[in-house]
């Protein structure tokens, strides 16, 4: 009986330091914030938006999303604060749930903000843990807040259609991680996917589209501009970036064409000789025959060599562009300013750290490109061409 009694004793003994669920979150008392936009005020005050969905509106599987029809399965609201922070409180004095983050899959930053410059934002991010270093990071043409109340038609957030966009190959998806690397690396300036609201054409229903537009172009962590069309190529190919894109080119003076590029790969290579550094910029590029509009023969060899070297030629006119406006903007996209300092240390830091980039200037270019037509895709030319008789 004594024995019970001690098994007993020592059974509730070890129940005490078992608390239950004592600090449980019900998954009802919980708002998950999909995204949030950041923008400045005239005042200097911060804005802060966020959407959410609404479960009670989302429907079944069937049900329409936030720009397809019925009431929005979403909710878009903002406030406005000293620091993200109080901006974020004041938003969720009024909110019957706690904005959770650790689901948010995009942080939109205004342009004008980031004219002002983001990297405070690096500060009030990391140090809540549900903040995800590894959420995509886009700079919006004017507010961020009219990105968030787009209301494109495939997807039902336009949280989501953000994301789907960021991630697309067209251009390097780039998180919060990749755009602090850049901030502090040794060497080099930022850039961040830059993207922008477009009306939908001759649409029965008109609704505000996403578009992809290039990149945000920073010096330190402030924008100073933007990487479209060649540029942003450039930038793709001279970045290593597992990018695929679409070039129209012109071959042999009237025939027009259109190429997807692919698995471009960049290797470069830096010198120092008598004092002046010099780049070894070599690129290899596939690409496949997406359209021909020429009756262009492509079953002989010689037709097939003259449609890589005007492939090669736009890349290299790509590379040098973006080469180009960074001299001319003074920034580093492209980190060419860590190739120096990994190859040399030393002259790094004696001669080149304190005026980088403004010492690229001098620095010496040389542009290689090799292209490899891969696929012509089922046919060599037009079936409808006509044929002559020989």
């Amino acid at each position: 009986m004594i024995k019970h009694c001690v098994m007993s004793l020592l059974l509730l003994t070890l129940l005490l330091p078992l608390s239950g669920c004592w600090d449980r979150t019900e998954i009802n008392d919980v708002g998950f914030v999909l995204s949030t936009g950041l923008d400045i005020e005239k005042d200097g005050q911060i804005r802060y938006s966020v959407l959410l969905p609404l479960p009670g509106q989302m429907g079944g599987p069937g049900g329409g999303g936030g720009g397809t029809s019925g009431d929005k399965s979403y909710y878009i609201d903002s406030e406005v604060g000293e620091t993200y922070r109080d901006a974020q409180m004041k938003l969720q004095k009024r909110m019957s749930r706690r904005m959770y983050l650790a689901h948010r899959r995009t942080i939109l930053i205004g342009e004008e903000m980031a004219k002002r410059g983001i990297r405070d934002l690096f500060d009030a991010t990391p140090r809540n843990p549900e903040n995800r270093m590894s959420t995509y990071m886009l700079v919006t043409k004017g507010k961020a807040f009219d990105a968030l109340a787009a209301t494109p038609r495939f997807e039902r957030f336009p949280s989501e259609a953000i994301r789907e966009l960021a991630k697309y190959r067209t251009f390097e998806d780039m998180n919060m991680k990749d755009i602090g690397l850049g901030l502090s690396s040794q060497g080099g300036d930022p850039v961040a996917v830059y993207i922008a609201i477009k009306e939908s054409e001759k649409s029965e229903k008109p609704s505000k589209e996403i578009e992809l537009k290039g990149y945000a172009q920073f010096r330190g962590d402030k924008m100073i501009g933007t990487l479209e069309n060649e540029t942003a190529q450039g930038f793709s190919w001279l970045n290593n970036s597992d990018t695929m894109g679409n070039v129209t080119l012109i071959i042999a003076e009237d025939h027009l064409m259109t190429l997807n590029v692919h698995n471009t790969k960049t290797k470069i290579t830096v010198n120092i000789n008598n004092g002046k550094i010099e780049y070894l910029i070599h690129t290899k590029a596939k690409a496949t025959l997406a359209e021909d509009r020429s009756f262009y023969d492509l079953s002989q060899t010689k037709k097939i060599i003259e449609v890589e070297h005007a492939l090669s030629a736009y890349i290299k006119k790509s590379i040098q562009a973006l080469i180009d406006k960074s001299l001319k903007t003074n920034t580093d996209p492209a980190l060419l300013g860590t190739y120096v300092w990994r190859a040399y240390p030393e002259i790094w830091k004696q001669s080149f750290k304190k005026e980088w980039p403004e010492a690229m200037k001098e620095a010496r270019f040389t542009i290689q490109v090799e292209s490899d037509l891969t696929n012509t895709g089922l046919i060599y030319e037009n079936v409808t061409k006509e044929r002559t008789d020989e």
